[in-house]
């Protein structure tokens, strides 16, 4: 029996200045041969990010608290902290990121089909670009299906058989490379005026997915065929040979040709260093709603005044008292104590001053973290000061916390009570000019180019004022920086799990850490191999009848 897996879009109307929802109506022949139509359908493809409560919790939830960097209180860590979604609200219902990432995909195969039919497809730009983000998005999706699940079925139509086997991990692959190379070809760069507002992929962003695509796929087959990496472990440097029969599907990718092609695109987009996008001066530049939408951020999810397109996790989660947070995901003290004592990142990036209750704040002791001089009640700006009524200079529970998300200037914190409601209005940037850095990087240390490897990664530091590192014809000390160097810039950005995935370290690394303490709850790390995968909708399993057994161990 042939399914439509599309079902209703949400039509909203998408111009050149807005991505919010408004009514509108559109005829299927609209669809199939106006630009307006064709705006329709792409704009229907993006309000999945908040159709559900995909950005505004549950990606969260799911992609950036089971790694060994995460730390939250228990209820928050909840099944998707501990490896297992089968224990978390959005499991198995339209907010389980399966079921979000396949209407994803259903309605760009149908803005695809609609849009194919145009005759202006080739001619007109506005349309090419169109089509383009369709294709971005598509690939996009599947990105995540894979990491996450491994072999999945590609739809790439808008009505097919409802039954559909899984496609093995290399073919996944090869469509997303396909899809984003495709892209490349049919968007525009933003300077070209063919790209709407902040929020809509252009094609710089589908550069860089591709190049991060391929780092993925290269890893993984490095890793499937055995490499080595040193990773900080609680104050110890540990080598860790990576697990290969993690990575089943990854050893017939040739990963020379991956990082080959991935180089040679992040050496593109850097040839238009500045052009529409670059690599802010300071890391104060980048975080912080007064630095909202700046040259560093190529693509992301987008905001709105409406209240469905904002997110509850975020600011409030991460943000902490007196900041108008909540005080709810922390930072691992293993991580905190990676960087360097001059390195920006440590010292805008983390909240060192918190309030110990969440009512009254004012009126509750202060906790330094850490309980060291340089963040001693002394050293404290004097617009804390003056709200502070007591210290607890040796208070049990202090733990370091994200600073990123914080709604305003993170040079010049400013005492609050909790955030308005349950939600804020927050941009949340998914691809940064940072990252061109990383994977050239990556991808230089892996074709056997250690100092123009070294050489990219320092571009990153030295932004943060941390020491540069040094040269070395060691490529596993070169690739164990490129690894931490990550983990250092993009915290909390949704990239330390795939990370240890994609590279065979993740059950090494979580049963080494073992576990990590949050504001005096301890968070296990433990894993065994059910956890390298997420568990598959039972829905899905039960109503596709070539789909097979669920992911091992669930």
């Amino acid at each position: 029996m042939k399914k439509i897996i599309f079902g209703l879009i949400s039509i909203a109307s998408l111009t050149a200045c807005s991505l919010d929802e408004t009514p509108y109506t559109v005829s299927s022949e609209e669809l199939a041969n106006s630009q307006n139509g064709a705006e329709q359908l792409v704009t229907g493809i993006y309000n999945c990010f908040w159709d559900t409560y995909m950005m505004k919790k549950t990606y969260m939830e799911w992609l950036d608290m089971d790694h060994d960097h995460a730390g939250a209180e228990s209820w928050v860590m909840s099944g998707a902290g501990e490896g297992n979604v089968t224990t978390h609200w959005g499991y198995n219902n339209s907010s389980d990121l399966w079921n979000v990432f396949y209407q994803m995909i259903s309605r760009a195969n149908k803005a695809m089909e609609s849009i194919a039919e145009n005759g202006d497809l080739e001619q007109n730009r506005t349309i090419r670009q169109l089509y383009g983000e369709a294709l971005f998005l598509r690939a996009w999706a599947y990105f995540h299906l894979v990491r996450m699940y491994g072999a999945v079925p590609l739809r790439l139509a808008y009505i097919q058989e409802n039954d559909l086997e899984r496609s093995p991990v290399k073919t996944v692959f090869e469509q997303i490379v396909e899809d984003l190379k495709q892209a490349c070809d049919y968007m525009s760069y933003r300077s070209e005026g063919s790209v709407g507002e902040w929020g809509h992929a252009d094609k710089t962003a589908a550069q860089l997915l591709l190049a991060k695509v391929l780092c993925t796929m290269g890893s993984g087959s490095r890793g499937a065929n055995g490499i080595e990496m040193i990773v900080p472990i609680k104050g110890t440097d540990i080598r860790y040979s990576s697990d290969r029969e993690a990575l089943v599907g990854y050893r017939e990718i040739d990963a020379e040709a991956c990082y080959r092609q991935a180089k040679e695109l992040c050496d593109e987009i850097l040839k238009r260093k500045g052009v529409d996008y670059d690599l802010m001066p300071a890391f104060t530049d980048v975080w912080g709603t007064v630095n909202a939408r700046n040259k560093e951020f190529i693509w992301g999810v987008a905001s709105s005044s409406n209240q469905d397109y904002q997110t509850e996790h975020l600011a409030i989660y991460y943000s902490m008292p007196p900041f108008g947070g909540q005080r709810r995901c922390f930072m691992a003290e293993g991580l905190y104590d990676q960087y360097e004592q001059q390195d920006h990142r440590l010292i805008y990036g983390v909240f060192h001053y918190f309030a110990t209750g969440y009512d009254n704040m004012f009126s509750y002791g202060w906790v330094p973290y850490p309980n060291e001089t340089e963040y001693s009640y002394e050293a404290m700006p004097e617009n804390l000061k003056s709200h502070c009524s007591k210290w607890y200079g040796n208070f049990a529970k202090s733990t370091p916390t994200i600073a990123k998300w914080y709604i305003g200037d993170l040079q010049k914190l400013e005492p609050r009570m909790a955030v308005d409601g349950n939600s804020v209005q927050e941009d949340i940037p998914l691809l940064r000019f940072a990252e061109v850095y990383l994977l050239k990087a990556e991808a230089e240390i892996e074709l056997g180019n250690l100092a123009a490897g070294i050489a990219a990664v320092n571009e990153i530091r030295r932004r943060s004022r941390a020491s540069e590192l040094p040269q070395t014809s060691d490529v596993v000390e070169a690739r164990s920086w490129v690894f931490k160097e990550r983990s250092l810039e993009l915290v909390a950005e949704f990239n330390r799990k795939f990370d240890l995935l994609r590279w065979g370290l993740y059950l090494d690394v979580m049963n080494g850490t073992v576990s990590v303490m949050a504001y005096g709850y301890t968070n296990s790390k433990v894993r065994e191999r059910r956890n390298l995968l997420y568990a598959v909708p039972t829905a899905e399993v039960t109503e596709n009848k070539l789909f097979g057994p669920n992911n091992p161990g669930w």
